[in-house]
């Protein structure tokens, strides 16, 4: 018996990227920004592709992160856009097709300290969607049950996001292994197939789950589209979520799987009208800020950003400046890359550039690499913000009763929580015991 799948991942719906983001522009007007909005209609794109394929998929495998919020870093629902998003699309496919679509609980959309899902709500809003949440996963664990979907030629094994630090932590590793071992065996000669959303990086991908004979296995997380291991495949995200996914084949898998035959895994790649630059520039010692930003702009040109905005191909722009120049602070830097930056996004700009963002090495020796987590990169950081704010304050006349360390040690902090790196209370307290 041959069956075919159609496996997507990692759409993230209702990612809004804020950092230099050109004010005021929208997607759909007083619905969703500009950029929010690539991300809903690359989900449409997607259901529209898998609903022209020849012969039809049987079903249609989502293996996490839906949505993009909430998250550890952020703890809001999405925005209403990406869960009326989610239920037209899925509601106009099922309906139109006929075609099952099955939804896997990722990392993101996730309540870390609720007791509910995103995933069961959508399900009660799309007949013909089956989901399989974290809640899911607990009580299976718990009951010593399989998790598991039969569908008229498959049956789907589920095994949706898990924190290997809270299995560790509740001394359940070994246990989890067991359920999965016993509970999470195919139990027919029928296709069977394993959908999970995990990595070896952050050891969320449970090594006992690749020794249960699954005919093929839909990983979900890694963004990059590429196989695993020999039968399991990363869909990969369909949109740019971070700027280094510029050099990722973006788009969705379609699976001819056959019991106890290896899988044969088409990719369909997406084409895009937005680009993005994702660049380093190197600081001569000898540059001044004059220079830098004439290079800037002269990239700018070098790519034909210089014409009338366009909202639906208007740049995202992300430099990574390397080196130390003898008259340039990264101070100096930062401030004269936010007044061309202001330039550029202004109403009269003569770019058409809808984001720009940059990262600062004053290393030369230091080469540049990208966080492995999307969600805890931040795109815009100062390199040393305690030197940054001392220079800024010496540009200042400060009454002498303050005490500049004080200051600096609270701006520091401030920074470090606007951006995800410190957690919990900023406080007098925390401050003190940070100096332990």
């Amino acid at each position: 018996m041959m069956v075919r799948i159609a496996h997507i991942s990692d759409t993230h719906l209702g990612t809004r990227p804020r950092n230099g983001v050109r004010y005021n522009v929208w997607g759909e007007e007083m619905r969703s920004q500009l950029l929010e909005n690539d991300f809903y209609e690359r989900f449409q794109e997607l259901f529209d592709k898998i609903s022209e394929i020849d012969p039809p998929v049987d079903l249609v495998v989502h293996s996490g992160d839906l949505y993009n919020s909430p998250w550890e870093g952020n703890p809001s629902q999405p925005p209403v856009v990406a869960q009326e998003t989610a239920i037209a699309v899925l509601q106009n496919f099922i309906e139109k097709t006929g075609i099952p679509v099955f939804i896997l609980e990722g990392n993101h959309g996730l309540y870390r300290l609720l007791e509910v899902s995103l995933l069961d709500t959508l399900k009660l809003a799309v007949p013909g969607l089956n989901v399989a949440t974290q809640q899911d996963l607990k009580r299976a664990v718990r009951k010593g049950n399989p998790l598991v979907y039969s569908y008229e030629k498959l049956d789907v094994y589920c095994f949706p996001f898990m924190d290997s630090i809270v299995l560790k932590a509740a001394s359940m590793t070994v246990g989890f292994d067991d359920w999965i071992t016993t509970h999470q065996s195919r139990v027919r000669s029928r296709p069977s197939i394993a959908v999970a959303h995990g990595m070896d990086l952050d050891d969320t991908l449970f090594k006992s789950m690749f020794t249960m004979d699954y005919d093929y296995i839909a990983l979900g997380h890694d963004h990059h589209q590429h196989m695993q291991s020999k039968g399991a495949w990363y869909a990969g995200s369909p949109e740019r979520w971070r700027f280094d996914e510029i050099r990722h084949e973006k788009g969705f898998l379609v699976v001819d799987i056959e019991a106890g035959s290896a899988p044969v895994v088409t990719p369909h790649t997406l084409e895009y009208n937005r680009l993005i630059i994702n660049e380093k520039m190197k600081i001569a010692v000898d540059d001044t800020v004059e220079s830098i930003s004439d290079r800037v702009y002269a990239l700018f040109d070098e790519n034909g950003l210089k014409t009338p905005w366009n909202p639906q191909i208007a740049a995202r722009i992300r430099l990574v400046f390397e080196g130390k120049a003898a008259r340039v602070t990264s101070f100096d830097l930062g401030m004269a890359l936010e007044s061309l930056r202001i330039k550029i996004l202004s109403k009269d700009s003569e770019y058409n550039v809808a984001q720009f963002v940059w990262h600062v090495r004053q290393s030369v020796d230091e080469e540049f690499t990208a966080t492995s987590y999307p969600e805890i990169e931040s795109e815009y950081l100062i390199q040393d913000p305690e030197e940054d704010f001392r220079a800024y304050l010496d540009t200042l006349e400060i009454d002498k009763s303050l005490d500049t360390s004080i200051l600096t040690k609270i701006a520091v902090r401030s920074l470090e929580h606007a951006v995800g790196k410190k957690q919990g209370r900023l406080s007098a307290e925390s401050i003190r015991e940070d100096e332990k």
